[in-house]
């Protein structure tokens, strides 16, 4: 919502599907996925041949959130930084680490001008 469009954009290719696709997109913005939460999942090994490899899909780009922000959308580091402190903190992948509803809501992002 805050750009006008989706942070993960999933598309099917010739060797792989569109759900191969968004756990690489996924991959490429957040790192790798620690194994012990990837093959938590019971389809774990429907999208990955061994810890953090991708069945399909062998070449990843690696991007961060500031560098999509600012090269994609021209938003200012001033811009940048309090959207991607409260955004990843958000998309954590680890549940005990990622914040909750009630902690996103006091997020200084979401409070400023």
């Amino acid at each position: 919502m805050a750009t006008g469009e989706r942070l993960f954009d999933p598309q099917p290719g010739k060797y792989f599907s569109r759900d191969d696709d968004h756990v690489a997109r996924i991959i490429e913005l957040l790192g790798r996925i620690p194994p012990q939460i990837a093959y938590s999942w019971n389809k774990s090994t429907k999208f990955f041949s061994r810890p953090g490899a991708l069945l399909r899909i062998s070449r990843l780009s690696p991007r961060s959130l500031h560098a999509l922000l600012s090269d994609r959308h021209r938003w200012t580091r001033p811009e940048v930084s309090p959207f991607a402190s409260f955004l990843l903190a958000a998309l954590h992948y680890s549940p005990q680490r990622r914040a909750t509803a009630a902690q996103c809501l006091q997020h200084a992002w979401l409070s400023a001008p």
